[in-house]
């Protein structure tokens, strides 16, 4: 399936129905529109063409010869493996739209069939299927994540190609890159498929702790050399003895200790607070911030000579503004990560978005809509993430009750919400259903069980 524009999807469709004048003006209509159409009259020719040509989207018509049964039609649409299906049918039911939607139809038409509704219609459909056709690519390409770095921009290979050329030396590396985008994952990447990986990993946030504070966890501290120092206590780069010393967040480190810090990376050597014997260690340090350290440099907030003993290698981390394709990926693996999955329409809204957090938001937008799935539902949906990221809240509960351990007040709250924002579409398109389903982001026949299920009209 090709994409000729940023507007319009073009894909092989098959056109399934008994009446050779509408395989004749629809096909003509279809292919006007820059689809390839194949044809069928029966349901064992459409099988044969199915299975010989793999079409995109299938057309079908469920009253069909030799019964013209529409549950012969019905029962076809299982057998189509997951290509997206539009029933088209001249019995404009309700009943029977609902169970072409159990059986898998994605989406419902009635005849005599509008043409703008029917390009509408399946352009929506052939953008599922290449949403669907994606998902699964990412889903084989599992084994990216052997290092914890997900994705397949070029920027994440280029990275990716860096920490295993890096990784196997004893090379300080400095880790650049705006907060959320993964610099504690290239540490232990660089950690993991080096020679020191069964030694420690052990990190530390330079920006958390006052000087003194700092001193004591990175060198230790004797027993007695301040106020509640009961027993001795080995520091960090001890714990770290052979393996990484990762410190997040260089930038932030007290000027005080920057000068033991150097000090330390320049002879190997350290002294615990209150102690009088120098101790050695031998660790490989990766440092990492979000901030401008040249420009620190020049300031004068940040040691020029500190800044060119960690500057052994240089890695950066891209901002997902540098990677939109990898939105997917990274979805993808944090709703696996969960037991979920991602719907069409889920997915479609994560890649429109933007992410000022980056990955870290992502991370948490996903893995809270995760949380919020209903019983019953495995795929995330555009309404769960909406809600996650706060930009739809559902009502409080009579009472600003909170919701329990197994989220009686809050299904209650989402299907209010869910029922509230249906019958609102519904209003404002004059209860046009497939006008109201593109507005909420979902199909027409999903729209319908919807109806259904929540007993609107």
């Amino acid at each position: 399936m090709t994409v000729a524009s940023t507007d319009a999807v073009h894909g092989r469709v098959l056109l399934v129905d008994d009446e050779p004048a509408f395989q004749r003006l629809g096909g003509g209509f279809l292919r006007n529109l820059g689809h390839e159409v194949l044809t069928a009259g029966d349901a064992d020719e459409a099988l044969d063409a199915f299975a010989g040509e793999r079409p995109d989207l299938v057309l079908l018509d469920l009253a069909m010869p030799p019964s013209m049964d529409p549950e012969q039609g019905l029962s076809l649409i299982p057998r189509f493996g997951g290509v997206p299906v539009v029933v088209l049918t001249g019995h404009a039911e309700h009943e029977l739209a609902l169970r072409a939607a159990e059986a898998g139809a994605w989406d419902f038409l009635a005849k005599p069939i509008d043409p703008d509704l029917l390009r509408f219609v399946v352009d929506r459909a052939l953008r599922k299927r290449r949403l669907d056709e994606e998902l699964s690519q990412l889903r084989r390409q599992q084994g990216e994540e052997s290092m914890g770095l997900v994705g397949r921009s070029p920027v994440v290979q280029t990275l990716r190609a860096m920490v295993r050329r890096v990784a196997p030396t004893r090379v300080n590396v400095l880790v650049l890159g705006p907060t959320g985008t993964g610099k504690e994952l290239v540490a232990r990447a660089l950690h993991e498929h080096g020679p020191q990986a069964s030694a420690p990993f052990v990190p530390v946030h330079c920006g958390a702790l006052s000087a003194e504070l700092l001193e004591s966890e990175l060198f230790g501290h004797m027993k007695g050399s301040f106020t509640g120092a009961y027993r001795d206590q080995p520091g960090l780069v001890e714990v770290a003895r052979g393996g990484t010393l990762f410190l997040d967040e260089v930038g932030e480190m007290p000027a005080a200790m920057q000068v033991k810090l150097l000090r330390f990376l320049q002879e190997g050597t350290y002294m615990p607070v209150g102690g009088r014997v120098t101790k050695t260690s031998e660790v490989r340090v990766v440092a990492a911030t979000h901030r401008d350290l040249e420009a620190m440099v020049r300031a004068g907030e940040f040691r020029e000579d500190l800044y060119y003993r960690l500057k052994g290698v240089v890695l950066r981390t891209p901002g997902l503004d540098e990677r939109r394709n990898d939105v997917p990926v990274l979805a993808a693996s944090f709703a696996r990560q969960r037991g979920a999955g991602i719907s069409a329409s889920a997915m479609a809204w994560l890649t429109a978005r933007e992410w000022p957090g980056n990955v870290r938001e992502l991370k948490a937008v996903v893995e809270a809509a995760a949380a919020l799935l209903l019983p019953g539902h495995q795929d995330i949906d555009a309404e769960a993430l909406s809600l996650a990221a706060g930009e739809t809240l559902a009502p409080v509960a009579p009472g600003g009750g909170e919701t329990d351990e197994r989220g009686g007040l809050l299904d209650q709250a989402l299907t209010e919400l869910e029922r509230r924002l249906i019958s609102e579409a519904m209003q404002a398109t004059d209860g046009n259903q497939s006008e109201a389903a593109r507005r909420l982001g979902i199909s027409r026949a999903g729209l319908i069980k919807k109806l259904a299920r929540l007993k609107l009209r």
